[in-house]
C-alpha cells in the first residue's frame, strides 16, 4: 500500500478507537457532564409545559439572554425530545465532539497543506483533554467547530457567494453559542491570514490591483457574516462585564504545566509521562519544521500561524484567573498554543521517514494513554451507575440534595477511581436526568452563564451554606434542616449521600450531617455496595 493509504487508514482507525471509550460503558463520566444533562432535561420539561413547568417555576427560570453555553444543552434536549434516553443524549453529544474534533482538524489541515495530513492523525492525541474530562462540553465543542469554521473560510475565501456567506455566519453563531474561546481564536486565525495574504499580494510587483479587490471582497464577506455574532458578543460583555479575577498559579507553575502538557492528563496522574511524550513530539516537529523552512528559504501565507502561536502563548501567560464569568482559565488556555502550533506544523512539507516515525509514536502514545484511562472509566461507569440507581426510589416533582463525601470516587473495594479530576462532584445529577426533579446541587443555575437560573430566594448554593461552607466542599457541610425557613418555604425532600461512611467518616462535618438526617429524615435505600444512600424527609 502507498503511504497515503496507510496514513489515511491510521487516521480513521484511531478516530474509531477514540469512540470506543464512549460506547464501551453505560456512563462516560465527566466532572460537570451529569449537571449539564440534568439541566437539558429540565429545559425539556419547561418546553413541554404543563404540570412540570408549574413545578419548576418557583425554583428557577429560563435565561432569556442570548448567552453562550447553550449548544450542548440544546443538543441533548433535542435528543431527549425525539426519544433518546438521557444517558444516550449525553453520549451522542460526546460522540459529536470526538468526531467533529478529528474530522474538523483533518479538514482544516487539508486547507493548509494536503501533503501533511499525518499531522491530523497525530492531532487525534489531543481529542481527550482535561477540559473535556471536566465536562466542559460547550468549550470542547467550540474548539472542534473552530476547525470547521476556519477551514471553511480558508477554502472559500476567494470565491464568496450568498450561500457561503450565510454558512459562515451560521458557523460563527454556532461557535458563539458553544463558547467564546473558539469564536475568538477562529477570528484570530482568519484575520491573521487575511492581512498576511493582502500584504503579500500588495508587495508583489505583478499584481498591483488584485490585492485591493480581494481585500474588499473578503473583508466585506467576513464582516457581513460576523456582524450578528459581534452584536451578540457585545451584548454578552455588556451583561457580564470583564470582571477579571487574579490568577492563583505562578508563572513558574503555568510554564511547567505548559512544558509538560498537563492538559492531556485527564483521569489519573500516571498519565503524565505520556503527556510529556506528546510535548516532546511537538518539540521535535517544531525543530524539524524550522530546519526545513531555513533550507528552502521560502515564506508562505501559512507562516503567520507561527506568530499566532506566539500570541496564544502570550495570552496563556498573561491571563487572569477568570474573566467575563469564565473561570479556571489556565487549564482552558494551556491547550490552545499547542493547537495553533499544530496548524503551523501542518503547513510544512516533511520527509517520509519523519511522517512514518510520527505515526508510529502516535500509535504507541495512544495505547499508553488508554491503557491507563480505560480501567478508570470502567470503574467510574460502574460507580456512576450505582449512584444513579438511587433514582429508583425517588419520584418526580420533588427536590433532591446530593452530598458527595469523595469527589474522586471509590469503587466497591475502596479503590480510588480518579485522582486528577473530581469525577463525582456532580455525578448525583444523573438522578435528575432520569426524573423530573429539582437537583439542589445544580451549580450552573447559580452562575447566570447557562440556560437556567435559580430564583434568588431559593438558590441552594447560598441558602444551604453553614459556617460559610457548602455541600460541594470536602468534607461537605450543609444546613438542610433550616433550608425551608431560609428559602421562602423551599424544601429538601430527599438527601442522597455518596461515600458517607468512607473517606470522612470520622469528621465533625459528617457527624453534623448524620445528626440532621437522624432528626428529619429516614433511610429508604442503600445501593448495592453501600456507596450511595437515599434519605426521605419525614412526613413526606
Amino acid at each position: 500500500m502507498s503511504f497515503k493509504t496507510i496514513e489515511r487508514s491510521a487516521f480513521y482507525l484511531l478516530l474509531a478507537a477514540n469512540l470506543l471509550p464512549l460506547w464501551s460503558v453505560h456512563y462516560f463520566l465527566t466532572g460537570d457532564g451529569p449537571c449539564h444533562l440534568h439541566n437539558a432535561h429540565v429545559l425539556l420539561d419547561f418546553w413541554r409545559g404543563g404540570e412540570l413547568k408549574d413545578f419548576f417555576n418557583p425554583w428557577m427560570y429560563v435565561n432569556t439572554n442570548f448567552m453562550p453555553n447553550w449548544f450542548g444543552h440544546a443538543f441533548m434536549e433535542l435528543c431527549m425530545g425525539i426519544g433518546f434516553a438521557p444517558y444516550l443524549a449525553e453520549k451522542l453529544l460526546q460522540t459529536f465532539y470526538v468526531l467533529s474534533f478529528g474530522l474538523g482538524l483533518r479538514y482544516l489541515v487539508r486547507q493548509l497543506n494536503p501533503n501533511s495530513l499525518f499531522i491530523s492523525t497525530f492531532g487525534l492525541l489531543l481529542t481527550y483533554h482535561h477540559v473535556f474530562q471536566m465536562g466542559f462540553y460547550n468549550y470542547s465543542c467550540s474548539v472542534a467547530i473552530m476547525f470547521w469554521v476556519t477551514g471553511f473560510w480558508l477554502q472559500h475565501r476567494n470565491a464568496w457567494t450568498t450561500g457561503r456567506m450565510m454558512a459562515l455566519a451560521m458557523g460563527f453563531l454556532t461557535l458563539y453559542f458553544c463558547h467564546p474561546i473558539g469564536l475568538l481564536f477562529s477570528f484570530l486565525v482568519i484575520i491573521s491570514v487575511f492581512f498576511t495574504e493582502f500584504v503579500g499580494g500588495f508587495l508583489a510587483k505583478d499584481r498591483p490591483v488584485a490585492p485591493w479587490k480581494s481585500f474588499w471582497q473578503n473583508g466585506f464577506a467576513v464582516a457581513i457574516a460576523a456582524l450578528p455574532v459581534l452584536v451578540l458578543f457585545a451584548q454578552y460583555l455588556f451583561i457580564k462585564g470583564l470582571d477579571p479575577s487574579p490568577r492563583g498559579e505562578s508563572d513558574q507553575q503555568i510554564w511547567k504545566d505548559l512544558r509538560e502538557f498537563t492538559a492531556l492528563v485527564n483521569v489519573m496522574n500516571t498519565e503524565r509521562p505520556w503527556a510529556i511524550g506528546v510535548a516532546i513530539i511537538f518539540a521535535l516537529l517544531l525543530v524539524a519544521a524550522i530546519i526545513f523552512k531555513v533550507k528552502i528559504r521560502q515564506i508562505r501565507w501559512t507562516d503567520i500561524l507561527l506568530p499566532v502561536t506566539a500570541v496564544a502563548i502570550l495570552i496563556y501567560f498573561k491571563q487572569p484567573g477568570g474573566i467575563a464569568g469564565a473561570g479556571i482559565l489556565p487549564i482552558r488556555l494551556q491547550f490552545l498554543p499547542y493547537l495553533m502550533l499544530l496548524l503551523w506544523l501542518a503547513s510544512v512539507n516533511y520527509p517520509r521517514w519523519l511522517q512514518t516515525g510520527t505515526l508510529v509514536f502516535t500509535a504507541i502514545i495512544f495505547v499508553g494513554f488508554w491503557s491507563i484511562r480505560l480501567p478508570s472509566h470502567q470503574r467510574a461507569a460502574a460507580a456512576a451507575a450505582e449512584y444513579a440507581s438511587c433514582a429508583s426510589v425517588i419520584p418526580d416533582k420533588v427536590s433532591v440534595l446530593p452530598i458527595s463525601f469523595d469527589h474522586n470516587g471509590q469503587d466497591a473495594n475502596g479503590r480510588e477511581v480518579a485522582n486528577r479530576v473530581w469525577l463525582f462532584m456532580h455525578a448525583g445529577d444523573y438522578i435528575g436526568a432520569e426524573r423530573s426533579v429539582v437537583m439542589l446541587g445544580n451549580y450552573e443555575a447559580a452562575t447566570q452563564n447557562f440556560p437556567l437560573i435559580w430564583r434568588w430566594e431559593r438558590n441552594p448554593i447560598d441558602r444551604l451554606k453553614k459556617n460559610d461552607k457548602m455541600f460541594e466542599d470536602q468534607p461537605p457541610i450543609a444546613d438542610f434542616l433550616n433550608y425551608p425557613k431560609n428559602s421562602n418555604n423551599g424544601s429538601v425532600d430527599y438527601v442522597v449521600t455518596w461515600c458517607m461512611d468512607r473517606k470522612f467518616a470520622d469528621h465533625p462535618n459528617t457527624a453534623d450531617i448524620k445528626q440532621q438526617l437522624s432528626e428529619g429524615y429516614e433511610l429508604v435505600f442503600t445501593s448495592q455496595t453501600g456507596l450511595a444512600k437515599v434519605f426521605k424527609r419525614k412526613g413526606l
